[in-house]
């Protein structure tokens, strides 16, 4: 991800950023990596490569939590 927020889009009115934009992917928290999930869907559905990245890192981040929460 880059540490510079996208540009705007041509005919979008000017919307602010979310907060978690320009985050390092390791840094984003569950629920932010759940909001740049529904974010992309919306706005850049054939991103494939980021897409899959922040599905992964969602996907390992609940899958770690799960696992400490049962055999803690």
């Amino acid at each position: 991800m880059s540490a510079l927020p996208p540009a705007p889009r041509p005919g979008r009115p000017n919307v602010p950023h979310p907060r978690w934009t320009g985050k390092p992917l390791r840094r984003l928290t569950a629920g932010e990596l759940a909001e740049a999930l529904e974010y992309l869907e919306r706005h850049r559905p054939d991103d494939d490569v980021l897409g899959r990245a922040l599905a992964g890192e969602f996907a390992r981040r609940t899958a770690a939590e799960h696992h400490a929460f049962h055999f803690d």
